[in-house]
């Protein structure tokens, strides 16, 4: 039996057992935390009809769907280029691709943040918003030439995969001669070509620095590193000291729920509230 199907038999065992109970994958443990404080606000007594679990990777929660049909699960989109997202949708029809970068693209937001904060907290910054706005802001600049590094960067780990980079010329079944490493070799480099891919940065940059900022915060910027980095920095210096996950947990208590999580809790047949 193979991993992915010892874990479907470990959550049919130890989760669904004789309940009947729909399963809900998402990748990680902090992910499972996090839904579970969406779903509690979203709608009462769903655990009544779900279990939610993670599968610990993305690949995982992928494979772990195509073998069960009826589960639902939740991916963030963040290292898939816009043609991998579509053969995703397309090919498993119960797999839910967050609309944002990633699941800390839901903490970043400042207007969202503003929302999120009691009153006591807004006194703190005199109940002026733009406070909040500018102080993130600020860091935009050099998080937006981030973005568009990581958005070029990142998809050529996959290209250069396609291209045999590295296993093709570790098989020991077919051990290569100079010739057949040097037209290898060669496809790896027309792949990192240096100017090409600086090209599509400054292409990139160009075009992610017009989106509105909005935007920008939700698609765009590498949430995973913004969240910590940035917000519970800045957080900490305007509101008072937490954790990074202490703050988390306590934004998703209070965050406006998401209008475009709605199509997953349509699929997951939640009620509107």
């Amino acid at each position: 039996m193979s991993s992915i199907d010892e874990q479907i038999q470990n959550i049919k065992t130890r989760l669904v057992g004789a309940t009947g109970v729909n399963v809900l994958l998402v990748e990680g443990s902090d992910d499972v935390d996090a839904f579970r404080i969406l779903l509690d606000r979203r709608t009462t007594g769903w655990e009544k009809k779900w279990v939610l679990t993670h599968a610990g990777k993305k690949d995982a929660v992928i494979k772990m769907l195509r073998k069960e049909p009826s589960w639902q699960g939740i991916v963030d989109r963040d290292e898939w280029t816009d043609e991998e997202v579509e053969q995703h949708q397309t090919t498993v029809s119960n797999l839910f691709l967050l609309p944002r970068f990633c699941l800390e693209s839901y903490l970043i937001d400042p207007n969202e943040l503003w929302q999120a904060l009691p009153e006591k907290q807004r006194n703190k910054l005199d109940n002026d918003y733009t406070k909040l706005e500018s102080a993130l802001s600020s860091y935009l600049p050099q998080w937006t030439r981030h973005a568009a590094i990581w958005h070029v960067a990142n998809p050529l780990w996959r290209k250069l995969r396609g291209v045999g980079f590295n296993n093709v010329v570790l098989d020991t079944n077919q051990i290569k001669d100079d010739h057949e490493l040097l037209a290898i070799f060669q496809q790896w480099q027309n792949t990192l070509e240096p100017q090409t891919i600086l090209d599509d940065i400054h292409k990139t940059l160009a075009m992610i620095s017009v989106k509105p900022q909005t935007e920008l915060y939700h698609k765009w910027l590498y949430a995973k590193d913004f969240y910590p980095s940035v917000i519970n920095t800045v957080m900490n210096s305007l509101l008072g000291q937490k954790s990074a996950k202490e703050r988390r947990q306590a934004l998703l208590k209070y965050l406006p729920i998401p209008n475009d999580l709605e199509p997953l809790w349509q699929k997951m047949g939640l009620v509107t509230p």
